[in-house]
């Protein structure tokens, strides 16, 4: 075998290889005598085909097994000797194959990019935490009440804050006045809000009501298939119905759980909330430390790596979607996918760039510290078989290197927190709403609607994801 490689890119090489016309024929006769045992042929025994038959009435599978069979004994080899390593799965951009000659193929692969860390010790950073004080535990107990609030039909008209159920058909018009599809929705739930126009515009019906109108949908909508369009709507009100909210006191803590009073449940939320503040900041600490980290340094990453966690995201995108009883189907996947491609490359950069922070700072998991997170796991989740079984049951699901890749990752973020300049400040319910506003307008998270061909007649949204949706694991570098 010979073999020549070519660089490409930073990312992106290829091989040129020659494979000696014995082996081609030892492969072409290995394949063809196989097919002849196996194939069914009028007018021969099965097993006993001429191997010329099979050739000439099987040409095209022939050859098709014979280049896989070539390609993929002669490819791994060849990158091995070249010293490089492919991360991508060879694209055979060039293939000359016949029997009693030598095959030559040009493979083009990924490579992980040669990455050179910026100086990442001393660096000041911000920790942004969410205090949590009487304002917050009262916000949340009224939270509380509101999810746990009995629903109760009423004889009064629509009227805001009440739960309007409707089935509704959406008719959008064009610019030039023609009528699109009409969509139809069954049995939505509306909480009346008298600021929307179209709840505003079913104020002072009763139920079995049936109500036609337009409304013209501003450029700005976040509903981006109304947007600037004329919407004709047919509502039919199917029912009205109003929460019944019980009163905060030590019966209402009895009825949420295992509190014994009202302080009790305060007290627990409180903890709950210190743990989630606590989480939040850290994990707003984690992605702006690879901000500025990212900043600092600049590489290529491969295309197959992006395209990779692109193919993540859709996954959940559908799950998520499917969750919410649609149609997956209906989901713009190109729009989705290039509404998600910075995202996919910063996600594919972050975990190259923590991969080589941990290799550079010798991170490594222990076994010990892999069987206490299996522990804590099996603690949470009450799972009453021995460590050795649900280990067992991870490694043959392969789940053992996530949890690797994912505690790793932790020491890594643990280790640069040490190396850095942290300011830990407290924000108070206005601030942190603000902090919240500003990260949703720079980061304009992505929603159902914009890719969903049938989309809610509302005009409002439902987040797909948080505001930290950048990923942050080095296993997205592997």
């Amino acid at each position: 075998m010979q073999y020549t490689l070519n660089t490409q890119s930073s990312t992106r090489q290829s091989l040129d290889i020659i494979v000696p016309s014995i082996h081609v024929d030892e492969a072409f006769e290995r394949i063809t005598s196989r097919i002849s045992s196996t194939v069914k042929v009028p007018g021969f025994r099965k097993g006993k085909v001429p191997t010329k038959y099979v050739m000439e009435r099987f040409s095209k599978e022939v050859h098709q097994e014979v280049a896989e069979s070539l390609i993929r004994d002669f490819f791994w080899e060849a990158s091995r000797k070249a010293g490089v390593t492919p991360i991508s799965t060879p694209s055979i951009e060039k293939l000359e194959l016949k029997q009693n000659m030598d095959a030559k193929f040009l493979a083009s692969f990924d490579v992980a990019p040669e990455l050179k860390l910026p100086d990442y010790q001393g660096l000041s950073l911000i920790k942004k935490k969410r205090r949590v004080d009487s304002d917050l535990i009262e916000e949340q107990l009224k939270d509380l009440q509101v999810r746990s609030a009995k629903l109760k039909s009423v004889d009064t008209p629509v009227a805001s804050g009440l739960l309007v159920t409707c089935d509704l058909k959406v008719t959008p018009f064009r610019v030039d006045g023609k009528p699109e599809k009409t969509r139809s929705f069954k049995e939505q739930v509306i909480q009346i809000d008298e600021k929307r126009p179209l709840d505003a515009a079913l104020i002072g019906s009763q139920v079995d009501a049936v109500k036609e109108f337009t409304l013209e949908h501003t450029e700005q909508d976040t509903n981006t298939s109304l947007a600037g369009k004329s919407v004709k709507y047919h509502v039919t009100i199917k029912d009205i119905r109003e929460r019944v909210l019980a009163e905060i006191n030590d019966d209402f803590a009895k009825d949420a759980g295992p509190f014994e009073n009202l302080q009790s449940l305060k007290d627990r939320l409180a903890k709950d909330l210190e743990e989630s503040s606590e989480r939040d900041a850290n994990g707003r600490l984690k992605a702006d430390l690879l901000d500025l980290l990212l900043e600092k340094t600049n590489f290529e990453i491969p295309s197959t790596m992006t395209e990779l966690q692109l193919d993540d995201y859709c996954r959940e995108f559908s799950q998520q979607f499917s969750q919410q009883g649609m149609d997956p189907k209906r989901i713009n996947w190109h729009a989705y996918r290039e509404h998600r491609f910075k995202d996919a490359q910063r996600s594919v950069k972050c975990g190259y760039l923590l991969k080589q922070l941990g290799d550079t700072e010798k991170i490594e998991v222990s076994e010990t510290a892999v069987d206490a997170d299996i522990e804590r796991f099996m603690a949470e989740n009450q799972i009453k078989l021995t460590l050795s079984q649900v280990r067992g049951e991870l490694e043959r699901r392969g789940a053992l290197s996530e949890i690797k890749g994912r505690l790793r990752t932790e020491m890594i973020f643990s280790r640069l927190f040490e190396l850095s300049k942290i300011e830990e400040i407290f924000l108070d319910k206005k601030s942190f709403d603000e902090l919240l506003e500003a990260e949703r307008t720079q980061d304009q998270a992505s929603s159902l609607d914009p890719f969903d061909e049938g989309e809610g007649a509302d005009g409002r949204t439902a987040d797909s994801h948080d505001h930290h949706h950048h990923g942050t694991h080095e296993g997205h570098s592997h």
